[in-house]
């Protein structure tokens, strides 16, 4: 066993179970920039909907460190499918989320 996977297999299980709390609905206190939003900020959103957005996004983080460690040569596919992840979070926070 590699030594990368005793530190990139708990990080994607973190992620994982990170993305369970947040889509259950426990776990707004981790979704970044809302928890430390006023009031007034925070009635712009629509929680179920950023809650999804941003449960799904950790769910393909998740599964990206995961599967990049555990395939030979998977380390090349890391970029390309986390770069269009961060940006499909931040368009689709900014307008679907937004009420």
């Amino acid at each position: 066993m590699n030594a990368e996977l005793y530190v990139t297999i708990p990080v994607a299980l973190l992620c994982l179970v990170m993305a369970i709390v947040i889509l259950c609905g426990k776990g707004d206190m981790l979704i970044s920039g809302y928890n430390t939003a006023s009031p007034e900020e925070r009635a712009q959103y629509n929680i179920h909907r950023l809650r999804l957005v941003t449960g799904v996004a950790m769910i393909i983080v998740a599964l990206t460190v995961a599967i990049t460690s555990l395939v030979e040569g998977g380390e090349k596919w890391s970029i390309p499918i986390l770069i269009p992840t961060i940006i499909g979070v931040l368009v689709f926070s900014n307008i679907w989320a937004k009420n």
